[in-house]
């Protein structure tokens, strides 16, 4: 009475591509977690290094001229150190802001994601300014230091420097490109 007829519906065809796809270049994308860790570890070096050069002044190392590691100031003229202590506390004091925003970036939920990339976008800024101030101060140091003394210092934050601005650009550039998570 009540038969059922099964029709037999053929499965579809797969769809296949004619062109040939080429493998493009794409830049490392970071995300907003990342950038925000990023933000936050280069500020706390900021503390680190705070704490290693009052230790170095308590400790009343002292210094010389053709020391491999610490070398006087002694060669600095006034204008200078005005310049080098306005780029340093500039460094110190932008940590500050650059640390807060990354706090509070990565301690609000995903579901805010457009408050979180707002606190990366402003944490990244303080930190290029800041980072800019640091390799500021290392040009007007080089440009003031007579000899070899101090050049283990001097080349780790040569290298210090160029990590910083390299990270920078890529939190950037992984901002603007991969936007909101």
């Amino acid at each position: 009475m009540g038969e059922k007829v099964m029709m037999q519906v053929p499965s579809p065809l797969p769809v296949t591509s004619m062109g040939i796809k080429k493998n493009k270049f794409q830049l490392p994308s970071l995300s907003i977690q990342v950038v925000l860790v990023w933000a936050l570890m280069t500020a706390s070096s900021v503390a680190a290094a705070a704490v290693v050069a009052f230790a170095i002044n308590v400790a009343n190392i002292p210094c010389s001229p053709n020391s491999w590691i610490l070398s006087c100031d002694d060669h600095l003229t006034a204008a200078q150190e005005a310049e080098l202590g306005f780029f340093e506390n500039g460094f110190a004091w932008l940590a500050v802001p650059q640390a807060a925003a990354a706090t509070a970036g990565l301690l609000l939920p995903r579901r805010r994601a457009r408050s979180r990339w707002s606190l990366a976008f402003l944490a990244l800024v303080a930190a290029s300014v800041a980072h800019y101030m640091y390799a500021r101060f290392l040009l007007v140091y080089l440009d003031a230091k007579p000899g070899p003394g101090g050049d283990f210092f001097f080349i780790s934050d040569v290298v210090c420097s160029v990590i910083f601005i390299v990270g920078d650009l890529l939190s950037f550039v992984s901002l603007f490109t991969g936007g909101v998570e």
